[in-house]
């Protein structure tokens, strides 16, 4: 059987959320080393043409992959001559007519410096990994729009055309799921240019069943002019309403606590997904991005498919400025989500006239949300206002203009957000819908701006 020596044509770079360093095990290729072994289904049956794959065992690595490949023959045997390092990684892959992957198995960190290596694999059923990629960066360096999404050292992945859809085969279990600029070049000199590892190739800690189908949701790759070196970590374990961990519990980190930079629905974005005992890890934002507290915000899904939904209290600057590793946060507990239906009418005149409590629907934009959440929208006054998915339990309901220029001076910190943004407490019904809310704004008076 001969093997083929393939070069990838798309260095497969890889971006990690924790990783502040590199680690290749073994780069030498020693010629007097082998690896053979069979390949059985998961019902163990021999798996024939099944592809096989070697590559050297490296994670985070701004390398590309060169990996030998082969396949079984009818005794589902393979055989590998040589090895590309001291310690590889096999990837298995049986296929049907219709090429789709539908079994599968990665073996890491496999060990053959000077001696030759017999492996018995099953496989198992092959598990996917589907969401949607945007991404935003304020660098002088232009990016592009190409990104690869891959199984952390390994081949299983998919490109994408940011903002797009990705969709593909990956081995079950615990795995980072990479995401990093599809072009070696604008990796590279994104590192020249002093942004750490961490930062341009980043990594959301993922758990997936054999056979299941994991939504990821939204994802946004994100860079900006500053970022911090130091590897701060946050981690935690979300649980349901029993105290029973939540496994696959999406994971998104809110800085922008008023929603200032909030414009569309699809401002809950993964972050990290909870393994099986509901622990979960993130990177912390940088200090810069942090205005005092920020929260971190969860969903999930319930056996049935329900979503579910919480948030954690407020997690104070302080406890990251002098945090060197990981932080470890409170347990939260997923509830139900709730729903909101309300509207906001807008309020004119002197505040100690009549006029002031007349109510007028008028062309005026109303942005609305709950503090400390991803849950925003904008109306106009007196219009609906409808929200999902949100956390249920005690929160605090604010609105603002959604004036472009107002809101853009708030976030700049030239507006004081005591003077525009309203708020009030509500108790979101888990499971159900907090209905016919009316609350009212008077904006600050023109001169204001």
């Amino acid at each position: 059987m001969k093997n083929k020596l393939l070069f990838l044509g798309l260095l497969c770079l890889s971006f990690n959320f924790f990783a502040c360093s590199e680690h290749v095990a073994g780069t030498a290729t020693d010629t007097e080393n082998t690896i053979a072994g069979v390949v059985r289904l998961s019902d163990s049956s021999v798996a024939v043409g099944a592809s096989v794959r070697m590559l050297a065992f490296k994670t985070a690595s701004s390398e590309g992959y060169t990996y030998l490949e082969t396949s079984t023959d009818s005794s589902g045997a393979f055989f590998f001559d040589s090895t590309l390092a001291d310690t590889v990684n096999l990837e298995f892959r049986y296929r049907r007519s219709d090429s789709s992957v539908v079994e599968s198995r990665v073996l890491r960190g496999l060990a053959v410096f000077k001696k030759s290596l017999n492996v018995d694999v099953r496989l198992q059923k092959t598990a996917y990994v589907r969401g949607y990629l945007a991404y935003n960066t304020d660098s002088l360096f232009l990016v592009g729009s190409h990104f690869s999404v891959d199984m952390d050292s390994t081949t299983f992945g998919d490109d994408v055309v940011a903002p797009g859809v990705f969709f593909f085969p990956v081995d079950a279990g615990n795995f980072n799921l990479v995401v990093k600029p599809a072009d070696s070049y604008v990796v590279q000199r994104l590192l020249a240019m002093g942004y750490a590892d961490s930062v341009v190739m980043r990594k959301v800690p993922v758990i997936i069943s054999a056979g299941d189908t994991l939504d990821l949701g939204y994802l946004r790759w994100t860079l900006s002019s500053y970022e911090s070196t130091i590897c701060r970590i946050l981690s935690g374990v979300v649980v349901d309403v029993q105290g029973k961990p939540v496994k696959g519990a999406s994971v998104h980190i809110v800085t922008d606590l008023y929603g200032f930079g909030v414009s569309d629905s699809t401002a809950f974005i993964t972050q990290a997904v909870s393994n099986s005992n509901g622990i979960w890890y993130a990177a912390a934002p940088s200090l810069d991005s942090i205005e005092g507290e920020f929260r971190v915000e969860f969903r999930g899904k319930d056996s049935a498919g329900a979503i579910l939904a919480g948030v954690s209290d407020y997690i104070s600057s302080e406890s990251l400025a002098s945090l060197q590793d990981t932080l470890l946060l409170d347990s939260v507990s997923l509830l139900k989500s709730s729903s909101f239906l309300g509207k906001i009418f807008l309020v004119l005149g002197m505040q100690n006239s009549t006029s002031s409590k007349d109510t007028l629907c008028m062309a005026y934009g109303i942005k609305v949300g709950f503090k400390g959440t991803s849950s925003f929208a904008r109306t106009s006054s007196c219009n609906l206002v409808t929200m999902q998915n949100l956390a249920p339990g005690a929160q605090e309901l604010i609105y603002y203009s959604s004036d472009e220029m107002a809101v853009s001076n708030l976030k700049k910190g030239v507006f004081d957000p005591e003077d525009y943004v309203r708020s009030v407490s509500v108790y979101l019904p888990e499971g159900d819908t907090l209905k016919n809310q009316g609350f009212t704004y008077m904006p600050p008076t023109a001169s204001s701006y």
